[in-house]
């Protein structure tokens, strides 16, 4: 095996036999006295396989480490979703009898137990699977402050229509559909900024707040309570 070498005096790079190894002599070039490194000194470099083209004959693996969800991000989530559920039923009912839809009290603590649900099971389904779970607490805290944000949202929309788009032969069906649209619109960019997602990541955490609003609507057996 030959034995790189390099001078120390002209920096002339040159091979020499491996009987050497461990020796002193003269560099061909300059005569700079130069010791032969030792052959437990020499490194080795063991070129890797190719295939004809000059490619890689194997490629070495890169473990990919996947994060999921912790327990306490999931119980969180299916804890809201269940109480906002319940509340939903109970709205059923305490409702008075002469009334259309549910108090408010009731609709904004569904609103908000759903909002915090749908808003955890949204972050944990689609956030990077290559982030690490570095704090659960802050998890939670973060997803369920949007979540509140998602119900503050929705008794907006309400005042408005309420207050402006609602006559009293009925409600002004495009301007409910505009403004529906645009404060998801608006809700969807919140949620991109805050939880580090596309936009239409965004839209679709937005819309499992709007589709646990369906739900609502669905128990309460009057759909158009989404609006109301």
């Amino acid at each position: 095996m030959a034995i790189d070498v390099i001078c120390t005096g002209c920096h002339k790079r040159f091979q020499v036999s491996d009987q050497f190894a461990g020796k002193k002599g003269p560099c061909p070039g300059c005569q700079t006295i130069i010791e032969i490194p030792k052959l437990e000194d020499v490194v080795v470099v063991h070129e890797r396989e190719r295939t004809s083209t000059g490619a890689p004959a194997k490629l070495d693996s890169i473990k990919r480490q996947r994060t999921t969800a912790s327990k306490l991000e999931l119980f969180a989530a299916l804890i809201t979703l269940t109480l906002g559920l319940t509340v939903t039923i109970v709205g059923c009912f305490v409702r008075p009898e002469d009334s259309t839809a549910p108090g408010i009290l009731i609709s904004a603590l569904a609103g908000c137990f759903f909002g915090i649900g749908t808003s955890l099971l949204g972050y944990i389904v689609l956030r990077n699977p290559e982030l690490e779970i570095v704090n659960d607490r802050k998890t939670i805290l973060k997803a369920g402050g949007i979540g509140i944000m998602y119900a503050f949202i929705w008794r907006l929309q309400i005042i408005i229509t309420d207050s402006t788009l609602t006559l009293e032969d009925g409600i002004i069906l495009p301007g409910v559909i505009v403004l529906a649209i645009a404060l998801t619109v608006t809700a969807s960019f919140l949620s991109m900024v805050l939880l580090d997602f596309e936009f239409s990541q965004g839209l679709i955490h937005t819309s499992l707040f709007i589709g646990a609003l369906v739900i609502y609507s669905l128990i309460l057996g009057d759909i158009i309570l989404i609006l109301q």
